[in-house]
């Protein structure tokens, strides 16, 4: 019995050696589908390290907040939204990154560190920047009678009836409505929410598709004549028809930092740091920005990048541009709220 149980003692250690290996051998992230990480970059990393990426695709930043928190000791890395960085970081989740670990850091260029989800850059790393703006077909907007779109108020137009295709979030259609007003992004005040709840029931007739992942397309077959969509997505519009221009609404328009996160209870931090320095490289970052379609934090990449990259407003904005944007800050604040409301909206 004894030598019966010393085998199986050790069938055990070595059963729990081999998993702890493996697991070295591999990292977990969570971020948006798609090619929102590159393949190629990861396939890249995984030749390099020998540790194995495994991606988990979500299609929210709620989504991510919720298996986090349901597990998180299966996740390493996570790309999240500003907000959500500080939601996850109050909620004590996230792992303080260890930046000696990081040689590549000092690539971030400063003016993207220390903003309201992370004030002392402790927890997050930028990766990908965009903002929200308007992709036009001036002159079908023209052959419709409409006049020249230059704002969010434009959109409400009666000329535009069924020709207005946007993103699929209620914050954001929300600030729609409350910029159109002249107020800022997640107001709270019942009685502003109530004005703004009623000028964007009033644009419903216009909106003729509400599409988070390809807006643009709407623009390219003609379905809409104006989007409001990520400026990734504009710039692929653009590429793929000319006619299609950006319009930066003279409101202001929002601003997103989508940032690295390391879970606190990370099963590999070890690997999950070697991935983070991979990403900061100048050569890589420039490849992620190229193939993405988002502005690039890292400065160093900037003489890696594709001239018609910097040369493109929509990925490197205007001073002007940038001094109009803003952060939708204290989402959870609002959303249910705002939820509720949208979902009426969409029903209508």
């Amino acid at each position: 019995m004894k030598r019966t149980s010393a085998v199986l003692l050790t069938i055990a250690v070595l059963v729990l050696a081999v998993s702890g290996a493996l697991a070295a051998q591999e990292i977990t992230l969570m971020t948006w589908g798609g090619d929102f990480v590159p393949r190629a970059v990861i396939e890249e990393f995984e030749q390099e390290t020998g540790i194995r990426v495994n991606y988990k695709e979500v299609t929210s930043n709620e989504d991510m907040q919720s298996l986090l928190e349901a597990n998180p000791d299966q996740y390493d890395l996570l790309i999240v939204t500003d907000y959500m960085v500080d939601i996850l970081r109050q909620n004590g989740l996230l792992e303080a990154l260890d930046k000696s670990k990081l040689p590549n850091y000092g690539n971030i260029n400063p003016l993207y560190l220390g903003n309201y989800y992370d004030p002392q850059s402790e927890y997050a790393i930028p990766y990908a920047i965009s903002i929200s703006l308007l992709l036009v077909n001036h002159e079908e907007v023209e052959k419709l009678g409409a006049k020249p779109i230059t704002s969010y108020a434009d959109l409400w137009q009666p000329e535009l009836r069924g020709k207005v295709v946007t993103v699929d979030w209620s914050v954001e259609v929300m600030g729609i409505a409350l910029k159109a007003l002249g107020y800022e992004y997640n107001e709270t005040d019942p009685a502003i929410v109530a004005q703004a709840r009623e000028k964007l029931f009033a644009l419903k007739p216009n909106i003729v598709r509400f599409e988070t992942n390809t807006p643009e397309d709407s623009l390219i077959n003609r379905e809409a004549v104006v989007g409001f969509m990520y400026s990734n997505q504009a710039v692929k519009g653009n590429a793929a028809d000319p006619a299609l221009q950006p319009v930066f609404p003279t409101e202001g328009v929002p601003i997103f930092i989508d940032c690295w996160v390391m879970s606190k209870e990370a099963p590999n931090k070890d690997g999950a740091y070697k991935f983070l320095d991979f990403i900061m490289r100048p050569e890589i970052a420039a490849r992620i920005a190229d193939i993405t379609k988002f502005t690039t934090p890292n400065k160093a990449a900037e003489p890696y990048l594709p001239d018609y990259y910097r040369e493109n407003p929509m990925l490197n904005l205007p001073d002007e541009v940038a001094a109009n944007t803003s952060f939708y800050i204290g989402v959870d604040k609002v959303l249910e709220e705002y939820e509720h409301i949208y979902v009426e909206f969409k029903l209508r």
